[in-house]
This record gives structure tokens, C-alpha cells and sequence, in this order.
């Protein structure tokens, strides 16, 4: 599918648009995404994002999600890694997943569009192992979220820093010890189980959810996949492209 398709915006700050707005997959059009998904300097924002298809499956044949990319999803994608201060993952994602330098669209680098300021974003790791792919690099920045009792061998698996494994309890903890390192834009980008997890627990303030326009059959989790839950929440935005749906939603108070 070409990029040239622009998408079309539909819903904003919480309403229906008077009629739909064209953003184009370019520049400007990037920028206004950034507007539309700033995150907001003043508090602690924990948003979730995934791509999904129709049928709700979170990884196509091969096993990954990579293979439901689209030139929609992708694009916002690249804007949203560019206004994170830190991608949250899981350690089973991000072998799967060929996980390395997130830094979003570089036409929204400079300035930074951050929370912290920062010119990239760091990269959290949820793991019980240390067991992590080379291409993962301590200086990116990186810090892995473990269990207190699996704090040593972590470090000793990774081979990271020792300032940079951090032990917590739960995924309350871990949050707590991101925001006490500066950062407030926190981008919780999988898998399913990391994202239940937060969401049983009442953590996540946003999901902005990818829905790609195909079926794909066969087993596949669901995109929050851990303990039951009830929350309700707000359509905050809704793009349409020719290949994927872009939602944004706000927890509702």
C-alpha cells in the first residue's frame, strides 16, 4: 500500500469533528499527530500501545506483530516513540520483536517533544532472566525491571550496569522508580501479559490501539491478556487510514 493515502481524522479531544480533517503521511502531517498525542509535561502519563487486527489477533503467522504492520500504524508509531521518555516492554517482546534504539520520526527530534527533554527515549525491559538479545545496548539508556529476588542474576545474565537493573516488586514499583528517574511519558509497548498486568492494576492512563485492516485466524492472544478487570474509558481520538484505525482512548474518571 502506498503512504501517500493520507489518513483521516474523525474524533478530537473527546468529539466528533464538525468533518473529517485529511492528515497527510508526510512532515506536517507528523506534526500534527504530535499535537494530537502530546503528552503532557505536568503529570505522569502510562500509555499503552499495540497494533491489533480485525479479528483481534496480536501476531500474524510468523508470530510477531511485525508481520501486521502497515503504513498507518507505522506512521504513528514513529510519532509516538518520538514523544515517549521511556518504552516499557517485555523481555519475551523484545527477543521476539528485534527490539534496538527506539527513537521515533527524526523530524520530531529536534526540539524534543518529550516530557523529560531528553534527544531519545530510554528502554525499559521487564525480565525475570537477564536473558536479552546482543543488540541490546546499556547506554542507550537501558534499564531492566526485575524482581528483588532475581536482582543478581539479572545483572550478571545481562552484563548491564548495575545502577541500571532495578528491583521491584510489582509493576506499581517499577513505574514509581521510572518516574524517580525523570521520566513522565511512559510507553507501554507489550506484550499482551506485560500490558494485563499493568491494566488489572489500574496503571495505564491511555491506550492508543492500532486495529489493521485484515483477519488473520488462528490462535493469538488478545491485546490486554492477564487477570480480569473492570475499566471504562473515553474515546479520545479516532483516525482512519486505508489500512489501519487509530484509537486513542483515556481512562474515564
Amino acid at each position: 500500500m502506498s503512504t501517500d493515502s493520507p489518513l483521516h481524522l474523525l474524533w478530537r479531544e473527546g468529539a466528533p469533528m464538525p468533518e473529517p480533517r485529511p492528515v497527510s503521511q508526510d512532515a506536517a502531517g507528523a506534526a500534527l499527530l504530535a499535537e494530537l498525542y502530546a503528552v503532557p509535561a505536568d503529570r505522569v502519563t502510562v500509555r499503552a500501545m499495540m497494533n491489533t487486527t480485525v479479528d483481534g489477533a496480536v501476531a500474524g503467522a510468523d508470530g510477531t506483530s511485525g508481520s501486521l504492520r502497515n503504513p498507518d500504524d507505522s506512521f504513528l508509531f514513529g510519532v509516538l516513540r518520538a514523544l515517549a521518555d521511556v518504552v516499557v516492554v517485555g523481555s519475551q517482546t523484545v527477543r521476539y520483536e528485534d527490539y534496538r534504539r527506539p527513537r521515533g520520526r527524526s523530524d520530531l527530534l529536534e526540539p524534543s517533544l518529550r516530557p523529560a527533554g531528553a534527544p531519545r527515549p530510554a528502554l525499559a525491559i521487564w525480565t525475570t532472566s537477564g536473558d536479552l538479545p546482543a543488540t541490546i545496548e546499556a547506554d542507550w539508556p537501558t534499564y531492566l525491571l526485575c524482581p528483588p529476588s532475581r536482582r543478581e542474576q539479572v545483572q550478571e545474565r545481562s552484563g548491564m550496569p548495575p545502577e541500571h537493573v532495578i528491583a521491584v516488586a510489582d509493576e506499581r514499583e517499577a513505574l514509581a522508580a521510572l518516574v524517580a528517574r525523570g521520566f513522565r511519558g511512559i510507553q507501554a509497548e507489550g506484550g499482551p501479559s506485560a500490558l494485563g498486568r499493568l491494566a488489572s492494576r489500574g496503571l495505564l492512563d491511555e491506550l492508543c490501539f492500532s486495529v489493521s485492516h485484515r483477519t488473520v485466524g488462528g490462535p493469538s492472544p488478545r491485546v490486554i491478556d492477564g487477570p480480569a478487570h473492570e475499566q471504562h474509558w473515553q474515546l479520545e481520538s479516532l483516525l482512519v487510514g486505508t489500512t489501519a484505525t487509530l484509537t486513542r482512548y483515556r481512562r474515564a474518571t
